[in-house]
């Protein structure tokens, strides 16, 4: 009698257990509104998004009041840290790299020579 109640208790929470071993929700992904500081023309703003595509990321950026976004190129995004992302701006290679933490994101933009601050939140 006892066996007939011990493997359904085992059974029951051996799929508990499975049901929690959900694959984690990826924080990085989604749109987020960013500032670009201390730019000689001023300090423009807009959004970024960040999608998962297989194993790895995609995403683009857009200027507010820009007409066409940029695509983000060879994303490297581990554990929350975007090591570095490429993409275009008036000729230049620009590089963005940075650490997302709960709904924000802090970084940098590298171009030529130069870096600047951005920082960006989760919309």
């Amino acid at each position: 009698m006892i066996s007939k109640l011990v493997f359904p208790l085992i059974a029951a929470c051996l799929l508990g257990a499975c049901a929690t071993l959900q694959t984690q929700v990826d924080l990085t992904v989604g749109e987020w509104k960013y500032v670009i500081e201390n730019l000689p023309r001023g300090e423009p703003e807009g959004t970024f998004t960040i999608a998962k595509d297989g194993d790895g990321y995609t995403g683009t950026l857009q200027r507010n009041g820009g007409d066409n976004s940029v695509p983000l190129e060879e994303i490297a995004l581990e554990n929350g840290v975007l090591e570095s992302s490429r993409f275009q701006a008036q000729g230049n290679t620009v590089v963005m790299s940075g650490a997302f933490e709960g709904e924000s994101f802090e970084g940098t933009l590298a171009v030529r020579g130069r870096t600047f601050p951005i920082t960006a939140v989760k919309k």
